[in-house]
C-alpha cells in the first residue's frame, strides 16, 4: 500500500511539473508570436510587389564626328521583382523596355525603336550592379539608306553599372560612373556582337541649393564584330555640366570639347559637343526594390 501511495503522489507531483512547463511554453510562445514578422513588407497588399522602373533622355550634338547632327535618345523601362534574396542583394525582373532615337541628320543607326520583352538575373554590389539576360525584341529602323529592315529577334546581353560620391549628396566631392554592355541586343544588326562603355569622373566644383557645377572627363569605347564604322569608335573629352537632382529626378546641362576616332575607317574629328541629360526612377506601389 506504501508503494502504491509513493507512486500515487510521484505521478502526481509529475503532472504537476508538465502542467507547469507548459504554461511556461505557451507563454513564451505567445510572445513569440506576438512580434512582427522578420519581412520587408507590411500595410497595404500592394506592398508585397515590387515594380522598380526608369527613364532617361539625353539630346544635344553628341558626336563630334557627326557634325551639326542634333540627336535626341530616350529609354524607358519597367520591372517587376518576381524573386529577390534577403536583402535584395540578387533578384529576377521581367521587364518591358522601349528605346527611340532620332537624329537631325537622317543616319539610320540614329533613327531607330526597339521594343523590349525579357528576362534580368541581376547582382546587387556596392555603388552597381551587374546583370545578365534576354530578351525578345522588335527594332525599327525609319531610315534604310544601309539597307536595313525591320526586324524581330531574340537578344541576349550582360551589363554592369557603378556609380559613386553622387552628385546629389553634398559631402560627395568626386561623383563618376562607369557603365559597360556586351552582347547580341541589335535584331536589325543579326548576329552582331557589340560592345560598348563609358567611364565619366567629375569634380564638384561649386553648389548653390541642390545645383552642382562639375568638371569633368569622360571617354567612350565601342566596338563590334562585323566592323560597322558607328560601332567602332573611341571618344575623349573634357568638359564642365551643371547637375540638378530634384527628388528620383536629375538633370544635366553642359558642353564638352571632345575627340573621336572611328579606329576601322581611319575617320577622325574633334569639336565642341553641348548636351542635356534627364533621368528618373520610381518604384510603383510598397517596398523599394532594385
Amino acid at each position: 500500500m506504501r508503494v502504491t501511495s509513493r507512486f500515487a503522489t510521484l505521478m502526481r507531483r509529475l503532472i504537476q511539473v508538465t502542467e507547469r512547463l507548459s504554461v511556461i511554453v505557451l507563454a513564451l510562445t505567445s510572445g513569440v508570436l506576438a512580434q512582427e514578422p522578420p519581412h520587408a513588407t507590411k500595410g497595404s497588399v500592394l506592398d508585397a510587389v515590387a515594380l522598380p522602373g526608369e527613364m532617361y533622355v539625353m539630346g544635344g550634338t553628341l558626336s563630334p564626328y557627326e557634325k551639326n547632327d542634333v540627336q535626341v535618345d530616350s529609354y524607358f523601362e519597367q520591372r517587376a521583382v518576381v524573386f529577390s534574396t534577403w536583402g535584395n542583394s540578387l533578384t529576377v525582373t521581367p521587364y518591358a523596355s522601349m528605346d527611340l532615337m532620332l537624329d537631325t541628320s537622317g543616319f539610320s543607326w540614329n533613327n531607330k525603336m526597339q521594343r523590349s520583352l525579357g528576362l534580368k538575373l541581376n547582382q546587387h554590389v556596392k555603388n552597381g550592379v551587374f546583370s545578365v539576360g534576354t530578351a525578345y525584341a522588335h527594332e525599327s529602323r525609319f531610315r534604310n539608306a544601309d539597307g536595313f529592315h525591320s526586324s524581330s529577334a531574340r537578344t541576349d546581353f550582360a551589363t554592369a553599372w557603378f556609380g559613386w560620391q553622387p552628385a546629389a549628396e553634398r559631402t560627395s566631392r568626386w561623383p563618376g560612373s562607369m557603365w559597360a554592355v556586351v552582347g547580341h541586343y541589335s535584331p536589325v544588326e543579326h548576329g552582331n556582337l557589340i560592345e560598348q562603355g563609358q567611364l565619366t569622373q567629375g569634380y564638384a566644383a561649386s553648389r548653390l541649393g541642390n545645383k552642382v557645377l562639375i568638371p569633368f572627363l569622360q571617354i567612350n569605347v565601342g566596338h563590334d564584330s562585323k566592323g560597322f564604322d558607328w560601332e567602332n569608335k573611341l571618344v575623349g573629352g573634357a568638359g564642365v555640366k551643371l547637375g540638378i537632382p530634384v527628388g528620383e529626378t536629375y538633370t544635366e546641362l553642359g558642353a564638352a570639347y571632345s575627340y573621336e576616332d572611328r579606329y576601322l575607317t581611319g575617320h577622325n574629328a574633334n569639336g565642341l559637343r553641348l548636351f542635356m541629360d534627364f533621368s528618373y526612377g520610381w518604384h510603383l506601389f510598397g517596398r523599394r526594390a532594385n
